[in-house]
């Protein structure tokens, strides 16, 4: 991300495992203090981490926007104490993190986003925290390796970009899980020429998420 644009803070917060270290974002123009984005990274076990290309790239979107971003390291990675706790103890993880901003700012709204195995996480969260989040975005979620379809609809605004030719996350099985998931509104961002990793194509997808939220956000 370009440095003059945002404010940078590395700290540490409690979690089940022990210590979760934690980077907040916080843009310059900061316009919409009343709001906080979460957001969740890839699996921890395939070099998965808070610093994430596609994780730094959700967070500038939303500076962009005048949101601050809370990035995290799950259990295990980098410097957060524990191991790797198989999903659930990385659902624990981000439960941890949404229920840290409401100890330190109670009527926060949240926005809740993923990508990959963390679009598992995050969809997971936001089930466990329906009255907490105000919003849900899952990028290229995991719904093969983590199925998502014994939970809930999310009954808060719901997300998902997808890339047509991902090679990890198949884009069928994405587009079947989300049609068989909604009952009401909610948004299929589809990507063309866009794999997995978004490589050569961050700027894209930064682009794509300002374009939907950007109406949304102060609205909400």
């Amino acid at each position: 991300m370009v440095g003059i644009s945002y404010f940078m803070s590395h700290f540490f917060i409690h979690g089940s495992a022990g210590m979760l270290e934690a980077t907040l974002d916080t843009p310059k123009n900061f316009t919409c203090r009343d709001k906080s984005v979460v957001i969740c990274h890839p699996h921890p076990l395939f070099q998965g981490t808070m610093n994430n290309k596609v994780i730094t790239t959700i967070s500038q979107a939303f500076n962009n926007l005048g949101i601050e971003a809370l990035r995290f390291n799950y259990r295990g990675v980098g410097k957060s104490q524990g191991s790797y706790g198989g999903g659930d103890g990385e659902l624990e993880d981000a439960l941890s993190i949404i229920d840290h901003i409401h100890q330190n700012k109670p009527n926060q709204k949240i926005i809740l986003a993923g990508f990959s195995f963390g679009g598992a996480v995050a969809y997971k969260a936001a089930m466990r925290r329906e009255a907490d989040v105000l919003a849900l975005l899952t990028i290229a979620p995991a719904v093969v390796n983590f199925p998502l379809s014994n939970y809930p609809e999310p009954s808060m605004a719901w997300c998902l970009v997808q890339g047509i030719d991902d090679e990890v996350v198949s884009y069928h099985e994405v587009c079947k899980f989300f049609i068989n998931q909604t009952s009401h509104d909610a948004t299929l961002i589809r990507l063309n020429n866009v794999g997995h990793f978004f490589h050569g194509q961050l700027v894209k997808l930064r682009k794509q998420i300002e374009r939907y939220y950007q109406p949304r956000v102060s609205q909400w």
